[in-house]
């Protein structure tokens, strides 16, 4: 790819077999900044359907025009290999929410919960690369693809895995979390090794730091020297251009955004201007991501 000329559709996973370490906010935060000024989908492959409470559908369509819209569209269809439509709800940003945060252009595929996992075990066979198949097919509507992926290891997490163009893991800079994130570090080594998989960029995102406690200094650390260190000796995942990013603090904003069912940055610009230092931030981490895209 030449310098500064990135794909249609570049599809970025953020991918953890951890829960709880913001990676459903990162996905949200991440999809929004993208398309201020790109077209973008937002995809939610998981089964816990966090990013579908957050976007909350049925606060701004009508119930039946939704109900009619899993049956006809939802996201199961692709365990079936069949044509799925994505939502624009760009206009529920630019005018339900009367967001001042300018917006081109973003599609949602919603999870209907549970039985996503259930349609994803219940294939016979090649499960393990639908939704590449399905995103081939429409990736070129897009500029960026988005995924939220589910915290476990299945059948979806490879399916999210072998769709990607470039990877985000985000982690907790907490007690304990670097033991974790090496174990999938190597569930990652070995799907690629598995399936002669390769990346264009990793991306690592501290998460959740609190720079007045000690253990979330040492963990930060430790994320920049022994973790990259362990990254970088893997057979496969260690040939992938990896990207440590800026971490994000913990800050009662995001799960206040979170419970009035807004975008942080509509949130923050229509309720909690004093917070702009987060979306500086925001803008910051993903400006870096694009950068190191664009490279090829």
């Amino acid at each position: 790819m030449s310098k500064n000329k990135k794909r249609n559709g570049t599809v970025l996973s953020l991918i953890n077999q951890k829960g709880g370490v913001s990676k459903t906010t990162s996905a949200s935060l991440l999809a929004r900044e993208l398309a201020k000024k790109n077209r973008v989908l937002l995809i939610d492959f998981d089964g816990q359907a966090t990013l579908t409470e957050l976007i909350d559908l049925y606060e701004h369509y009508d119930k039946d025009f939704l109900n009619e819209y899993f049956k006809e569209n939802s996201i199961l269809k692709i365990f079936n290999r069949e044509e799925v439509s994505p939502l624009d709800i760009t206009t529920i940003i630019s005018e339900d929410y009367e967001s001042k945060v300018k917006i081109k252009s973003l599609h949602f595929l919603p999870s209907p919960g549970n039985s996503l996992s259930f349609a994803a075990e219940s294939v016979a066979g090649g499960k393990d690369m639908l939704l590449k198949n399905y995103l081939a097919k429409i990736k070129h509507n897009y500029d960026y693809i988005v995924i939220d992926s589910l915290p476990s290891v299945s059948t979806l997490f490879k399916n999210v895995l072998l769709a990607s163009d470039s990877l985000i893991i985000p982690i907790q800079t907490k007690t304990n979390s670097i033991a974790g994130a090496n174990e999938f570090i190597k569930i990652i080594d070995e799907v690629m090794g598995d399936y002669d998989k390769s990346y264009d960029n990793l991306f690592i995102l501290p998460t959740m730091y609190d720079k007045r406690k000690k253990d979330d200094k040492e963990v930060l650390v430790e994320i920049k020297t022994s973790y990259m260190d362990f990254i970088k000796s893997r057979n496969y995942v260690g040939e992938v251009d990896i990207i440590l990013l800026n971490e994000i603090p913990e800050r009662s904003v995001f799960s206040n955004a979170q419970a009035c069912r807004y975008f942080l940055q509509d949130y923050v610009e229509h309720f909690d201007s004093g917070k702009k230092d987060i979306l500086l931030l925001t803008t910051k981490i993903t400006n870096k991501i694009t950068k190191e895209i664009s490279k090829g």
